[in-house]
């Protein structure tokens, strides 16, 4: 079994790879949400891990506040990591269902184990007062 570290995990707006780096924009944990149930329209679950070089299968699952899946798990996607251990990238999700308020929490698995997790805070946008 190969040691799998993770380096970042965040949700942002946009990400682009530029040469070997990355680049994202917007990083956010929390939004407000006017009503439910809704859709997030867009954004990005950006990583990088270190692991053993060779190729590694990347899941991503998707949970609400009780546990439950929102989405299909994501994947298996086959990363392929270099000599230097590191690898890095972004998922990027559309229409992510949101039925109520809660966290949401982004869960990474590399070959079938758990590394880590992004929460993502959902919450009702305050009622504007008359």
């Amino acid at each position: 079994m190969s040691m799998v570290q993770l380096g970042y995990l965040v949700l942002c707006d946009a990400h682009a790879k530029v040469g070997e780096k990355d680049c994202v924009l917007g990083i956010f944990n929390r939004i407000l949400v006017r009503s439910f149930p809704t859709q997030h329209p867009q954004c990005y679950l950006a990583f990088e891990l270190w692991a053993d070089p060779g190729k590694h299968e990347m899941k991503i699952f998707v949970r609400d506040t009780d546990g439950e899946d929102v989405v299909d798990p994501m994947g298996p996607v086959e990363m392929q990591i270099g000599d230097s251990g590191q690898g890095s990238g972004a998922v990027q999700l559309r229409g992510l269902p949101l039925k109520k308020a809660g966290i949401y929490s982004f869960v990474v698995s590399i070959d079938g184990e758990d590394i880590g997790a992004r929460d993502l805070f959902v919450e009702p946008a305050p009622v504007a007062s008359q």
